[in-house]
Parts: C-alpha cells; sequence; structure tokens
C-alpha cells in the first residue's frame, strides 16, 4: 500500500524536455531519469557539427551537475525534482541545473586535490565541471549551476530541425 506522501510522488516522473523561448526544459527526479537528457543535449550538439572532445565535456558536466543536485540537494527525495535547461547554439552549449534542496557554499565544499582527499571515492563532480566549462556560475542560494561550453573548433552549417 502506498503512503499519502509517496502516491504524491506519483505526479513527479520525468518529463520530455520541452521547448519554451529557445530554452529546453526537463525534470528529473532520479538519476535513472538522467540519460535521455543528456542523449537530447548531445543529439543537437551532434548535429551542430560539435566535436567529440566537446560533446564529452559537456555529457560529462551534465551527468555530474544531475547526480550532484539529486544525491547532494535532493537528498534522492523522490518528491523532489531536478529542473534542467539548456540552449544550443553555434555559439555555445549554456546548462542550467536547478534543484529543491537548501542549496550549498562553494567555499565550504572539501577541495578534492589537497593529499587528504586524494582518495576519496568522491568529491570531484565540481572540480570536473570547472575544469570543462568555459565559465560556471552558482545563483545566490546555491541550488543552481549555470555552465557554458564554447565550441573549441569552427562548427560548419546548421542543423535543420533546431
Amino acid at each position: 500500500m502506498l503512503t499519502a506522501q509517496s502516491e504524491s510522488c506519483w505526479s513527479k516522473v520525468a518529463e520530455s524536455p520541452s521547448l519554451q523561448d529557445g530554452w529546453y526544459t526537463a525534470r528529473l527526479t532520479s538519476a535513472k531519469e538522467m540519460l535521455p537528457v543528456i542523449e537530447a543535449v548531445v543529439g543537437i550538439m551532434a548535429e551542430w557539427g560539435y566535436s567529440q572532445k566537446d560533446i564529452f565535456s559537456v555529457h560529462l558536466m551534465l551527468e555530474e551537475s544531475i547526480v550532484n543536485a539529486i544525491k547532494h540537494g535532493n537528498q534522492n527525495d523522490p518528491c523532489k525534482h531536478v529542473e534542467v535547461r539548456y540552449r544550443i547554439s553555434q555559439e555555445h552549449v549554456l546548462v542550467e541545473v536547478e534543484d529543491q534542496g537548501p542549496g550549498f557554499s562553494l567555499s565550504l565544499v572539501p577541495n578534492a586535490t589537497v593529499p587528504k582527499n586524494l582518495h576519496k571515492p568522491s568529491g570531484r563532480g565540481l572540480l570536473l565541471i570547472q575544469h570543462y566549462a568555459n565559465w560556471v556560475r552558482f545563483n545566490y542560494w546555491g541550488n543552481c549551476v549555470t555552465f557554458c561550453k564554447y565550441p573549441s573548433e569552427s562548427l560548419v552549417g546548421s542543423p535543420s530541425n533546431v
């Protein structure tokens, strides 16, 4: 038997990305739901002609930011969602990942590169995002990360269906 709280969670399932004002938006409640969103982003990037290096970078940053939002932001609460917004053009890939958690302060995140943290199995997601993105910003509350990736090579043409 389902409890009242778990019944209310049934309405919050992954949605197919929707397009509004040039931004695609998808909502997820678990890491199991992120693959279609990541595939949609890298698919559009491939249509634009982004390099495999850039596609790998965005794939990694998306995966890390979504997992961080679900695990650390929403504390794996299936009643909370993570909203992923993205906009892809010849100039850049712009992604926002926002959770419903209380947020965090970047200054309080342990440095993954100091010797005492090198053997820890986690803690490198933010480091990877900051390494691969051209720029990264966090909102005031620390529950939304925005990152941008510029093409590392000139893009030829534009996709026909974007």
